[in-house]
């Protein structure tokens, strides 16, 4: 078995699939191209300064170099203690300190509506760049700025290798997975496919082989890799293939067939992902004139509507909210995104900071995290908006389909790994800002307090206080109490969620034919499930996730079935 850090290349299509090394000579004559041209020379350096590694004589590094293990464990049941104490609040604080709990009721609510005002507008902002952007010939763009200014990156001599792990997939998603890539507006002949298949799925090399004959002449290149089972200190999973994959792909294309690695992006694509037909265009624009091009993630916007009209109303639901959210939170470039599912990077990026993490399962915040902190708190996301469509979990069956949302829902929700992740790298890296490294632990800390204790603040907050401290019935500027601001502010909420409703209407592909008028309308029902819904398919699935990380106890990969 090889050792996980060096991958030894596959032969190509029709020359056979084991994990061995194939000397250059035998290698060369299977390329589908000639090597692309360098960089022009005349160019100016395009490598960032690596930033100074930081001094081991810190206190926080030799903090961590001590207490290690028992940093990671604390953070590790921080999320679930702190989520505890915050729920269990709504019963005890009344009885101890009722302004505070209100108070704090109160905040929350405000904060609440101050999100949804910003998923509208933000939403609709988004919405507008999408059609504009949806509009943009790329290479033509890219050939007027040549002609205003001078480009330090050729765009032909930009490739994309495009990572798919994927395990027990039907090879029918796959096609169409591969179909969008060959698709790609002027660049689909500068894109490599790298299909990273699982070892221990049952005919995985048949598959890729049938897709590689079938693709052939479609690409630069379309490879395959298989991820060993069982190697020393990794877990099943997305990150660990993708790492494997990535690795070789440096390995075989840059070494050996003498890639430029900093003319190479890298894509983490997931098996399901659908890309607008000029993604990959924009994405080499974005590659050729960014400035900043090795400390930035490209991501566009997640549209879970490849099988909308399938799935079950409450996760069509969830598959709505989290589409607009996400799309709105790209469109505020004051806001802290993080990478989501599917992502661009640069190959030398990827290379600067090891790959991704073997050991872990969450990869897309994780990655950015990384890359974040290894240089030096100077890496972002960059958004392209163009949009990438996505399956929503659909099993076959109603219930099925149910469970296995709930289950993907606590796979997102064990994220909160990342908080003792973050904490560790905010003390092993005194070279990056306090603000920087404050601003992004907040937000990962933040994001997943919030979602499992909405439902029980915004739900319950009103009434459970006002309760057991009758005297906030009689507390505020307004007859009622607590009750009646809860009550004010929870339908002001209304206005922007009508916004996203329309916003939804207007991207979401049109229902099926079979899908009768009053069918169509009747799903529009949908929306009174929120309550239900956001309970079951977030705060549930967060608590569960956290509960069993205060435990201690590992999470087990299990891939969503999108049948």
């Amino acid at each position: 078995m090889q050792h996980r850090s060096s991958p030894a290349p596959l032969r190509h299509a029709g020359r056979g699939a084991q994990l061995s090394v194939l000397p250059a000579a035998e290698i060369a004559p299977l390329t589908a191209r000639a090597v692309p041209q360098a960089l022009p020379r005349s160019a100016p350096p395009l490598r960032p300064v690596r930033p100074v590694p930081p001094d081991p004589k810190a206190w926080g590094p030799r903090l961590v170099a001590r207490h290690g293990p028992i940093i990671q464990r604390w953070g590790e049941m921080a999320p679930a203690a702190l989520t505890g104490v915050i729920i269990s609040a709504l019963f005890w604080a009344p009885l101890v300190a009722p302004w505070l709990i209100a108070l704090f009721v109160l905040a929350f609510n405000l904060n609440w509506l101050g999100r949804s005002i910003r998923a509208a507008y933000y939403g609709v902002q988004g919405f507008r760049r999408l059609r504009q952007e949806t509009q943009t010939d790329w290479r033509r763009r890219y050939e007027t700025d040549l002609d205003e200014r001078r480009m330090p990156v050729a765009w032909e001599s930009v490739y994309h290798v495009v990572v798919i792990p994927n395990f027990n997939e039907r090879i029918e998603k796959l096609r169409l997975t591969l179909e969008h890539l060959a698709q790609q507006e002027w660049v689909a002949h500068q894109i490599i496919v790298v299909l990273a298949m699982e070892a221990r799925e049952h005919g995985a090399a048949e598959k890729a082989r049938q897709l590689q004959k079938e693709f052939t002449g479609r690409f630069a290149h379309i490879f395959f890799t298989l991820h060993p089972v069982g190697l020393p200190g990794e877990v099943p999973g997305k990150s660990s293939n993708e790492d494997w994959a990535a690795r070789w792909a440096k390995r075989y294309l840059v070494d050996e067939l003498g890639y430029d690695l900093d003319a190479l992006t890298i894509t983490s694509c997931d098996a399901d992902s659908l890309f607008h037909p000029r993604y990959f265009s924009a994405l080499t624009y974005q590659f050729c004139t960014d400035p900043q091009r090795y400390r930035a993630f490209w991501q566009s916007p997640i549209f879970l509507y490849n099988n909308i009209w399938q799935v079950p109303s409450p996760t069509r639901l969830v598959s709505i909210l989290s589409t607009v959210n996400f799309l709105a939170d790209l469109a505020n470039g004051r806001g802290l995104v993080f990478p989501q599912s599917t992502y661009s990077l640069s190959m030398r990026m990827a290379d600067e900071v090891g790959y991704w993490d073997g050991d872990v399962i969450p990869e897309d915040w994780h990655m950015f995290l990384k890359c974040f902190f290894a240089l030096g708190g100077e890496v972002r996301v960059a958004p392209i908006f163009l949009p990438t469509g996505s399956d929503a979990v659909y099993s076959g069956t109603y219930w099925g389909s149910l469970v296995t949302r709930y289950k993907q829902a606590k796979r997102h929700a064990w994220g909160a790994i990342d908080i003792p992740y973050t904490i560790q790298q905010f003390l092993l890296h005194p070279e990056v800002s306090v603000r920087r490294k404050a601003q992004r632990l907040w937000a990962v800390t933040e994001n997943h307090l919030v979602w499992s204790t909405h439902w029980f603040v915004l739900s319950l907050g009103g009434t459970i206080p006002a309760t057991l401290a009758p005297e906030l019935n009689a507390w505020g500027i307004v007859p009622g109490g607590l009750p009646t601001l809860v009550s004010l502010l929870l339908t002001a909420c209304l206005v922007p969620f009508v916004v996203v409703i329309w916003l939804d209407a207007q991207m979401r592909p049109s229902p099926p034919e079979h899908l009768k008028g009053w069918q169509v309308a009747a799903m529009h029902l949908q929306w009174f499930l929120l309550p239900v819904t956001s309970l079951v398919f977030s705060a549930l699935p967060a608590l569960d996730a956290q509960t069993q990380m205060f435990r201690g106890k590992p999470l087990v990969y299990q891939v969503t079935e999108k049948a």
